[in-house]
């Protein structure tokens, strides 16, 4: 309950302060801007409806009080677990790997029969090629995961904004969690916290914005902390419903099977997180997990297209008034931070040392005698 109230006090107040950037700094919106491609692969299950079992994966997925989803251009395509997983892809290009076409095929198809893809996380197979770095060629580590978009066949460069907006925004659309102290509407989700020791109940809205930018990113890192502990109010009062009817049990024995796929699909504090094992004799045969990183800072994939911060960072205006000699690269700072708070002191600026193609000088009051 201290929490509840420390975020009646924060919210507003953070609310504020992205209002002022928007007004003391016209076309600060573009700041870390790019299209709206989003990515939520839900969180906080409903014990009630989630068996963890893949054929019931569709169906307990949309039971999650965070919604998952797939929004493109501002529309939510799909809030399907299993659509999700199946169209995740994993690709080359700028990454210092070589392609696993030639490699074994662990899983042709998923438990309910649909085709599996060879660059699907099931089926990777990681071969490091390591080479020196060309920003024109192969210059980074991380592959690129890209989701498949069936209706244009485009591999979207999804990013998960930091993981509250894109979290808030598939909730929003979907419109499915009512819980009381937390509703989606299909334009905004609404979040209510109740009286505290010195604040009044309060319900606070977040309305999907026009925009998918660096402020709206760590704005809605705010509204999901009031979102987090709203469900949590509700977390707590199902468990002592559980406890005063005598149900203490909190966790199931678990057997290794010999000859096993799986995939674990949640929301780490930054985003998406993915898990895709193929079992053999009771061992690991293949294994990839997909966290946040990977989706935000992928580079350029077979296709060309940039991964979210390249995309983002790209032709975004510059607001600071440092000169060239104390140039911080804030603005620049500010568009990656807002995707991955993890990675505050990973950003690092590279300005190269400039060259004079030509000056010139025109006289104001013509040419000179």
């Amino acid at each position: 309950m201290k929490y509840v109230e420390f975020m009646k006090k924060v919210l507003p107040l953070h609310d504020d302060l992205f209002d002022f950037f928007y007004q003391a700094l016209p076309g600060y919106e573009e700041v870390g801007r790019r299209r709206i491609l989003l990515g939520c692969w839900g969180s906080f299950n409903d014990p009630e409806h989630c068996d963890y079992t893949y054929k019931n994966m569709t169906a307990w997925g949309r039971k999650m009080f965070v919604t998952p989803g797939v929004v493109v251009d501002g529309k939510l395509v799909t809030t399907d677990l299993v659509d999700i997983n199946l169209n995740i892809r994993i690709l080359l290009g700028s990454s210092y790997y070589d392609d696993w076409k030639n490699a074994e095929t662990f899983v042709k198809a998923d438990p309910l029969g649909n085709p599996v893809d060879k660059n699907h996380p099931w089926n990777q197979t990681t071969i490091p090629r390591p080479q020196k770095r060309d920003f024109a060629g192969k210059y980074t580590w991380v592959m690129s995961p890209r989701w498949l978009d069936k209706r244009t066949g485009d591999h979207l460069a999804l990013d998960t904004g930091g993981g509250p907006i894109a979290r808030l925004w598939a909730t929003a659309l979907a419109g499915l969690v009512d819980i009381g102290y937390i509703k989606s509407t299909g334009h905004s989700v609404k979040i209510y916290l109740p009286k505290t020791m010195s604040k009044p109940e309060v319900e606070f809205e977040w309305k999907i914005p026009k925009w998918s930018n660096a402020i709206e990113r760590d704005r809605a890192r705010t509204y999901f902390q009031a979102y987090a502990a709203a469900c949590a109010l509700h977390f707590a009062e199902k468990a002592m419903e559980e406890l005063h009817a005598g149900k203490t049990k909190t966790w199931s024995d678990f057997k290794v099977p010999e000859e096993a796929i799986g995939c674990g699909f949640h929301e780490a504090v930054r985003g998406v997180l993915s898990h895709h094992v193929v079992i053999r004799k009771g061992k690991i045969a293949n294994y990839h997990p997909y966290p946040p990183t990977p989706w935000n800072a992928n580079p350029r994939d077979i296709y060309g297209t940039p991964g979210p911060y390249e995309d983002a960072v790209q032709n975004t205006p510059i607001f600071e008034e440092n000169g060239p000699d104390k140039f911080k690269g804030i603005d620049i700072m500010r568009a990656v931070r807002s995707f991955d708070p993890c990675l505050p002191c990973g950003v690092h600026m590279y300005l190269g040392g400039g060259k004079v193609l030509k000056t010139q000088h025109s006289p104001m009051f013509g040419v000179p005698r």
